[in-house]
């Protein structure tokens, strides 16, 4: 039987994952904020227009993001920059991931034994096989053996337990982003370059584990695909 959930429940954590879902549900918020973190955190309006929407349309979602928070702009007319507010990003981010995590555990936990697994169409992956998407920990793995770097060296590196590095390698914790600069002296890879790669990653897990539209996931992506064919 269902729990009836009262709306005086509803708390802070819950608008900012509200705020989170908004900010990822159009294809255009995800251009915005994909084109910003590609340069660097900081852009100008005009480099904005860039984005395959028109003017107006790319106005009022920056207006939008802006209001939820995630957008931070600065400077004097005429000279507006713009930038993402990574702090808040990260902390979004890491509810978000947890809020699906959760729901994967209780579905598991109410699928009737009668029933197939086959049967059932889930809104998410419920079973231990990693989705083919991806994930930011594959790219540390792919990274890590190209470099010939043993997993309890760059553990001792990021100053994590081998089995945590473990985890995150094969997608079941996410890497706190705290540590880029530490992964990114390990791998000698400028952390610019490395944050833009890691934001990329995480706009793509995100939108795949939120159920968006399939054009949205492809649109996040893209930038991993650049990325490693350059």
């Amino acid at each position: 039987m269902p729990v009836s959930y009262s709306y005086t429940n509803f708390d802070d954590n819950d608008k900012e994952l509200s705020n989170f879902a908004k900010a990822l549900a159009l294809p255009v918020r995800v251009a915005i904020i994909r084109i910003i973190i590609e340069h660097n955190n900081v852009v100008k309006r005009e480099m904005l227009y860039e984005i395959p929407f028109n003017i107006e349309t790319i106005n009022k979602h920056v207006a939008e993001l802006k209001n939820l928070g995630i957008l931070k702009v600065y400077g004097i007319k005429g000279n507006v920059n713009y930038s993402i507010d990574e702090s808040l990003f990260d902390q979004m981010a890491y509810r978000f991931s947890m809020l699906f995590k959760s729901a994967r555990h209780l579905f598991v936990q109410h699928i009737n034994s009668d029933y197939e697994v086959a049967e059932v169409t889930p809104a998410v992956n419920i079973s231990n096989v990693m989705p083919t998407l991806s994930h930011f920990g594959l790219f540390i793995s792919q990274q890590r053996n190209l470099l010939n770097i043993t997993q309890p060296a760059l553990a001792e590196k990021l100053g994590l337990e081998t089995e945590n590095l473990n985890q995150i390698e094969r997608g079941e914790v996410a890497f706190n982003p705290e540590k880029l600069m530490l992964l990114a002296n390990a791998f000698n890879i400028a952390p610019a370059v490395l944050k833009r790669e890691y934001y990329s990653y995480r706009i793509a897990e995100l939108v795949d584990e939120s159920g968006c539209n399939e054009s949205l996931l492809d649109s996040a992506k893209e930038k991993i695909h650049q990325m490693h064919a350059s």
